[in-house]
């Protein structure tokens, strides 16, 4: 009876672990139209292999991999590694799990919690991940952690790295801010961001003894989760990645109730996800180069030649053949005079004489007829085929026609350049250029913005202006939603409560700082309170609406900062609503006096920077008057006592 509780005990506490193996994008066309992520030939090893080797090193116990795309692919090579026994199956019990409808990350989480297959704390990893880190010091110090704070749902692991290092992608750059505990304060991706600018809250600095300020961090796409995230990820379907999920967080502690906290890993230990097209040449190099180790490039499926060449079983190579920086995959043929540099070609290619490809990355069963040269972070699809003489550079080619076929795409019978940036005369944020970019970005860890415009020039006078085009204006998108909840609100009459989560979740899918919130908020619900039909309750319909919307306003104007934001608010609806009631304002002013929004210094300081002659000014200065009568009679009735 003992040995069986024991036992129940000890499955109880089993470390499991989950994977992800889709990306949800498309950074990885051509070559993830036929061939899973996971599946991706990393020195002819699956990229599954690498991860699920250091998980198995690392602690964990069981594994699940979930799976929404080329599902059966999957699921055939990891029944295959099981039965071939595997180093990793002999510590490890991995099962596939698959949902063809998911479509982001988030919605692979809800599902998972919809199966509850987790039975507490668990590691969670991003697709791609590489590491040798040993997972179980860092599950116990999460452990630690929310015994002191309940709320603590996760742990981001982050690596202390060098600015513009090898293992660091430009378009993940990151800036955090922790307290002394290491707990998040502030998080952003500087890369995928169009500000040009940082705003640091104030209350973080005010609430803080001690603030850390992190600019040496890569993101290694790994976590340690309490049992509380899937959940959070059901509860809230705005949340779509892991970065949405900590913003959100974030902006939203005090009504979530959630904290999160990093773990930055230094020395020996490393951590990385081939997330790009560069990032795979990044973490191919460092695995050549043993940082990685024990994990490294496996010896019986690769022999390693001079100039840190790696070839196949069953690659042939000419004598004649150049080869410098290079990754080539099982059966590999290569003619005369071929010259191979900072490239990777994968397993089944024939490649014929005088062939230069440099600073690319060829598909399994392509054809490169003699003669050609392929260059410039080009990319071929699995089964594509070069005639003669044929010159590709920085383009992606497919084996098929594409679906935004036109003349001049086509190469060969099976080569069509993939249209992937858009012409002069589309729209296209600096964002998603950037993003794009990155699939071209082979054999160039540090790319400049001259090589940026290279990479879009139709010719060498024309060249796209990538600030051509401005960015949607959140805010005004973010202000949009806030007017729909509120009427939304107003009309069924739904608890102030659910309104503050639908805008907290509109604050940080929009990304707009505190400020402008504050501003918007206190606008629209202004806008709100003065739509009401004028009749002879006008007063009374406004102040109907305003002590509604009452707990909203609290919610926000909480400071002296979001005070100054209240009243410039206020300022901007006076001013723009020629058809607002004359004593409008001063009735708004006096409520939000009486109601302890605002403070009378407040309200003085921002009627001292009002223009004299202005329409605004004059309606307003009876009420700042009495404001002063009644401080100077407070004033006297103290002096006399």
């Amino acid at each position: 009876m003992l040995r069986k509780e024991s036992q129940m005990v000890h499955k109880e506490n089993i470390v499991q672990a989950i994977v992800l193996t889709d990306t949800f994008d498309d950074e990885f066309l051509p070559i993830s139209e036929h061939l899973p992520h996971a599946l991706l030939p990393v020195f002819n090893r699956p990229l599954i292999d690498y991860t699920l080797e250091f998980l198995s090193l690392g602690g964990i116990e069981e594994t699940f991999l979930f799976s929404s795309a080329h599902v059966e692919a999957v699921k055939r090579y990891v029944n295959k590694c099981i039965e071939n026994g595997e180093g990793w199956t002999l510590t490890m019990k991995v099962n596939v799990m698959v949902s063809e409808s998911c479509r982001s990350f988030g919605d692979c989480l809800r599902d998972l919690d919809a199966k509850g297959v987790l039975r507490g704390e668990f590691v969670l990893l991003e697709p791609g991940t590489v590491s040798n880190v040993d997972l179980l010091p860092l599950l116990k110090k999460h452990n630690i952690t929310t015994k002191s704070d309940k709320g603590c749902a996760m742990t981001l692991i982050l690596q202390e790295s060098a600015i513009r290092g090898i293992g660091r992608c430009p378009h993940e750059e990151l800036l955090v801010a922790t307290d002394s505990h290491s707990k998040l304060l502030f998080y952003k991706k500087l890369g995928s961001s169009k500000d040009n600018k940082l705003e640091f809250p104030l209350e973080i600095f005010l609430d803080n003894a001690s603030v850390s300020l992190h600019h040496n961090l890569n993101d290694t796409h790994m976590a340690i989760c309490s049992s509380s995230v899937l959940p959070l990820f059901s509860d809230n379907f705005d949340f779509q990645t892991k970065d949405d999920f900590v913003r959100g967080l974030l902006m939203n502690e005090e009504i979530l109730g959630s904290t999160v906290y990093c773990h930055i890993l230094k020395g020996n230990q490393f951590a990385g996800s081939i997330t790009n097209w560069r990032m795979y040449q990044a973490l191919s190099y460092e695995l050549r180069n043993n940082w990685v180790h024990p994990l490294i490039p496996s010896t019986k499926r690769n022999r390693k030649l001079k100039n840190d060449v790696f070839i196949g079983e069953g690659t042939k190579i000419s004598e004649t053949a150049e080869l410098n920086d290079a990754v080539l995959g099982d059966d590999v043929a290569l003619g005369k005079n071929v010259r191979i540099e900072d490239s990777f070609v994968f397993s089944n290619t024939k490649i014929g004489d005088n062939v230069v490809i440099t600073h690319s990355i060829i598909g399994e069963h392509c054809t490169i007829q003699s003669g050609s040269e392929i260059t410039s972070g080009s990319i071929l699809e699995n089964g594509c085929v070069l005639e003669k003489d044929t010159f590709v550079k920085n383009s992606l080619l497919v084996a098929k026609i594409p679906d935004n076929y036109e003349n001049g795409d086509k190469l060969a019978d099976k080569a069509y350049r993939l249209r992937i940036f858009p012409d002069e005369d589309d729209n296209i944020s600096i964002n998603e250029l950037d993003r794009k970019l990155s699939r071209l970005d082979i054999g160039d860890f540090n790319y400049e913005s001259d090589e940026i415009e290279d990479a879009f020039s139709d010719s060498g006078d024309e060249q796209l202006s990538y600030t051509q085009t401005p960015p949607p204006d959140d805010t005004k998108l973010f202000y949009t939603e806030v007017i729909d909840s509120l009427t939304r609100g107003l009309e069924d009459k739904l608890p102030c409560d659910n309104l503050i989560l639908e805008i907290n979740s509109s604050r940080y899918a929009y990304n707009v700082i505190l400020k402008e919130v504050n501003f918007n908020i206190v606008k629209a619900v202004l806008i709100l309170s003065l739509r009401q039909p004028e009749t002879t309750q006008y007063f009374g319909n406004l102040s109907r609406v305003l002590t509604y919307f009452a707990p909203v306003l609290k919610n926000y104007i909480r400071n002296e900062s979001a005070m100054k934001d209240c009243l410039e608010a206020i300022q901007d609806v006076a001013v723009s609503s020629e058809s607002l009631h004359e004593k409008c304002v001063t009735f708004i002013l006096q409520y939000f006096y009486h109601k302890d929004y605002i403070s009378e210094d407040a309200i003085l300081n921002w009627f001292s920077t009002l223009t004299t002659s202005s329409k605004l000014y004059k309606q307003v200065k009876p009420f700042t008057d009495w404001l002063k009568e009644a401080e100077e009679e407070s004033g006297e009735e103290e002096s006399e006592q």
